[in-house]
């Protein structure tokens, strides 16, 4: 049995969220902004995103997956201004790309093969106004990185102006994906707009309405 990894961008946040969900009849991780996590237990990763990614991927035949929760952070200027990846790679895509490699790595550590990985894309909502296109900054991001590490990207849910519920299978693959409720909405931006605020910080120290489930 393969143990699974939970890491936090933020070595001092608390532990995960774990709960039994009575609905899919499985145990399920909660991950917030910052999160990363790899099991090949028969259970359920959840997420809420706005404008942030989570990337899932995993191996099936490893049967070895994991889901990532991140966000570029930029401030109002660089979100409206033009702007593509490579230009933020020593500082905003850094976010990213740690994201990124974290949760790649952590696969490889519990007996994934690289070449048999596979991708799926969820979030990068236009949830905090026409004016601050982060979701768009984050999806121009996850997009190109599939694209230079030679990740088969099976699926995605990206863009558009509400924010998402995601759970992803982390044994086989499956993801399912809802829109979520406008309190949860307000919730998520408050939350989203603080871990901007917060990564922003660390870069200056350091130089909708309820949907049915889709299947994705």
């Amino acid at each position: 049995m393969h143990q699974a990894l939970e890491l936090h961008h933020h070595a001092q946040e608390k532990t995960l969220k774990r709960f039994f969900s009575p609905e899919h009849d499985k145990h399920m991780v909660k991950l917030q902004p910052g999160d990363v996590y790899v099991s090949s237990d028969d259970e359920l990763i959840a997420t809420g995103l706005g404008s942030c990614i989570a990337a899932c991927i995993w191996d099936p035949l490893s049967q070895i997956g994991g889901m990532n929760h991140f966000m570029l952070p930029l401030k109002r200027e660089e979100a409206e201004s033009t702007w593509t990846p490579e230009q933020h790679l020593s500082r905003a895509a850094r976010y990213g790309n740690y994201a990124m490699e974290i949760l790649i790595n952590s696969l490889l550590q519990q007996g994934a093969v690289k070449n048999r990985l596979r991708v799926k894309l969820f979030g990068g909502g236009n949830i905090m106004g026409q004016n601050i296109a982060i979701g768009r900054k984050n999806i121009d991001f996850v997009r190109q990185y599939v694209i230079n590490e030679q990740l088969p990207l099976v699926s995605e849910d990206l863009g558009l102006a509400f924010p998402r519920r995601v759970l992803f299978e982390p044994r086989t693959g499956k993801a399912w994906v809802k829109k979520i409720q406008s309190l949860s909405q307000q919730e998520l931006v408050a939350e989203e707009t603080q871990y901007n605020q917060r990564l922003l910080q660390e870069s200056y120290d350091d130089g909708a309405d309820e949907q049915d489930v889709e299947l994705f």
